[in-house]
């Protein structure tokens, strides 16, 4: 089976005051961490980039859609014929190690429709909305969700190509294609995550990332 990678890197980086993408981890960008884990386990990437921006890194280049789902799209179409699984990760997630990959592809393999890798969530969920630019719990009943039976869903994601183009063809659009996947009735299956695999969205998490990049070595 040919595994290839889908790196999304076409954001405009709102939450983050900029092309996160770009920013500078350990001597590199985000985006050149990710794409060299993801070309060490995947036969081959795309990078799908915002419109009107390239890189000198390997890859295809693909250019991202408007929305997040359109931005897959556009990286599915750059794949080759050949391609069986695919793997989704993003420009945020640059420490996500290869045993990860190894982890997703391999359930893949073992016939699963999709994997992602979860980490047990260890504090409860609360459910706010915004009034007049504050948090505020939404409701009395249900505004917490206990955290047993519940994981914080990481990147890379695998999935089997021609179950995720189904989805992709079924529905419109979705959080993430793991939720497209099982609303499509197919099998997604969750393998351990890591605890170092942080998700940089603001320059703060940067920062977290900056410290937690040596225990991933």
């Amino acid at each position: 089976m040919s595994v290839w990678g889908v790196v999304l890197a076409g954001g405009g980086g709102t939450r983050f005051g900029g092309l996160k993408q770009f920013a500078r981890l350990g001597g590199q960008s985000l985006l050149e961490r990710v794409v060299s884990v993801a070309l060490a386990s995947c036969d081959g990437v795309v990078v799908v980039l915002p419109a009107g921006h390239d890189w000198n890194g390997p890859g295809i280049r693909a250019t991202g859609g408007s929305t997040r789902a359109e931005s897959v799209r556009a990286g599915l179409a750059a794949l080759p014929g050949d391609a069986s699984i695919v793997c989704i990760t993003d420009a945020a997630h640059p420490l996500a190690g290869s045993v990860l990959y190894e982890r997703v592809i391999g359930a893949v393999r073992a016939g699963a429709d999709a994997a992602l890798p979860g980490l047990p969530l260890t504090d409860a969920v609360k459910r706010v909305q915004m009034v007049n630019d504050e948090p505020h719990l939404l409701g009395v009943a249900g505004a917490t969700t206990p955290a047993g039976g519940h994981v914080s869903a990481q990147m890379p994601m695998a999935f089997s190509l021609p179950v995720l183009l189904r989805a992709h063809r079924e529905i419109a659009d979705a959080v993430e294609d793991s939720a497209m996947v099982g609303a499509a009735g197919g099998r997604v299956v969750v393998v351990p995550g890591e605890p170092t695999n942080v998700h940089v969205t603001t320059p703060d998490e940067l920062v977290v990332a900056q410290a937690l990049l040596p225990l991933t070595h």
